[in-house]
């Protein structure tokens, strides 16, 4: 049912003739509509949507006050507004107190809001920040911290006039006292870190699924703090840079990093640095989480070179039961968690366990005072967060010494089990890979 079917009060009138302006702007089409244009109509859209939104709080507010819902036999005016919207009734409950606050207590922010200079996420960005302030805030104080935040929405009280989204606005709230009261913006920011962590904790999940297709989903929710860890960690592991230069300044074009052929999206290289991180678990130390998986192939496969014509790669299995494939299994074999089982023609075990295969602590220690970082020139991953590669293969008699033993990252450690690629020294401590032909 469109407004104008509703009865012709003024503002009942008015907003039919609104709607039939914005019926007649979507009918024109927007392929003719220059660049330009195209900018001003989003932004005269957005500052609409606002006005809209202000006028639908200010009048769910009224049919709160008026309780109109008794008058339709509705169970409340969250229910009237329901039936009315489509929207739920835990959405239009938190609309009415919205409303309400913005009519009782923020007239700034209320009357940028009707103005169309604030968005819905910053007004109740603004509102909650201020509903949280200190017990012995003056009502005043309270004024003009709203003032200040509701400049930083708008841009207003920004050096370049840029306004502040959600995200930023609410880092800012943090700070709304800090020009008027210094002990009470400590306070405030105590507050509203204080609650945002009890939200958090009670708001944290791990949602994974088995696609059954080798591949597994997901969704997530983290505290702030565990979030920007995970960024942080994520950042480091993303795969190196593409060009850089040798120690002598030339520069270096490193064909494997993403950017190339063999590149990745940013989520791909992203996905790939979430696994690199899963499997860099900590079983020994402090940090010790106690994960270990038992990895079993046959020796055969083991000791298989993937570049013989017709060679077949194989595959191991999991003490979970699951399947990987060989050559999997044998970059695995230099992590730290992962307990290779090879076994000879009646499966009977040949080798159980690693400490013959990795490189003891002392070696690693030793190792990096003679690298800083991964050994491919150019990459600036550091040592700690290297892996240990054997250039000379362990399943073909590859001598767990010093003299066998290269610090990669992640990256570069799954090309360098790549057959495709082929790492060559330069000479200098210059290694660099170089796609097979």
């Amino acid at each position: 049912m469109s407004i104008s079917q509703l009865a012709p009060p003024a503002l009942v009138a008015t907003l039919a003739s609104a709607q039939d302006a914005v019926g007649t702007a979507a009918g024109m089409g927007v392929a003719g509509v220059s660049n330009s244009d195209l900018g001003l109509a989003i932004t005269a859209l957005s500052e609409l949507e606002s006005q809209a939104a202000a006028l639908r709080l200010a009048l769910a507010a009224e049919a709160d006050s008026r309780d109109v819902a008794r008058d339709t036999a509705d169970t409340g005016t969250d229910a009237w507004l329901a039936r009315l919207t489509g929207d739920t009734r835990e959405v239009n409950a938190g609309g009415i107190r919205l409303a309400r606050l913005l009519q009782e207590k923020y007239d700034a922010t209320r009357e940028a809001f009707a103005g169309g200079r604030l968005r819905i996420a910053q007004v109740r960005v603004i509102v909650n920040a201020a509903e949280q302030s200190p017990s012995e805030a003056t009502t005043d104080q309270v004024r003009a911290a709203e003032e200040w935040l509701v400049g930083k929405a708008t841009g207003d009280g920004n050096r370049r006039g840029r306004p502040m989204d959600a995200r930023r606005l609410r880092q800012a709230a943090r700070r709304m006292f800090a020009r008027i009261d210094a002990d009470l913006a400590a306070r405030h920011e105590s507050i509203l870190l204080g609650r945002e962590h009890r939200h958090a904790e009670q708001e944290t999940f791990l949602a994974l699924h088995d696609n059954g297709n080798g591949t597994f989903s997901g969704r997530f929710l983290l505290p702030e703090l565990h979030g920007k860890m995970l960024r942080r960690a994520l950042d480091r592991l993303t795969s190196p840079r593409r060009l850089t230069r040798d120690p002598l300044g030339q520069p270096i074009v490193d064909e494997s990093a993403p950017g190339t052929d063999y590149g990745r999206h940013t989520y791909e290289a992203e996905g790939a640095a979430l696994c690199e991180l899963i499997e860099h678990l900590p079983t020994e130390g402090h940090a010790a989480n106690g994960v270990e998986l038992l990895i079993t192939l046959d020796l055969d496969d083991l000791v298989a070179d993937l570049r013989e014509s017709g060679a077949h790669d194989g595959s191991a299995r999991l003490e979970t039961g699951d399947l990987i494939t060989a050559a999997t299994a044998r970059r695995l074999a230099c992590e730290a968690g992962l307990i290779p089982a090879v076994l000879g023609g009646a499966s009977e075990p040949l080798d159980l366990g690693r400490l013959r295969r990795l490189h003891s602590r002392p070696q690693r220690r030793a190792l990096s005072l003679l690298y800083d970082s991964c050994a491919i020139t150019g990459c600036s991953r550091p040592f700690a967060w290297c892996e240990i590669h054997h250039p000379q293969p362990w399943s073909r008699g590859g001598r767990t010494h010093l003299s066998n033993a290269l610090p990669l990252c992640g990256h570069h450690h799954r090309i360098a089990h790549d057959p495709g690629w082929d790492l060559r020294h330069h000479g200098d401590g210059d290694r660099r890979f170089h796609r097979r032909r």
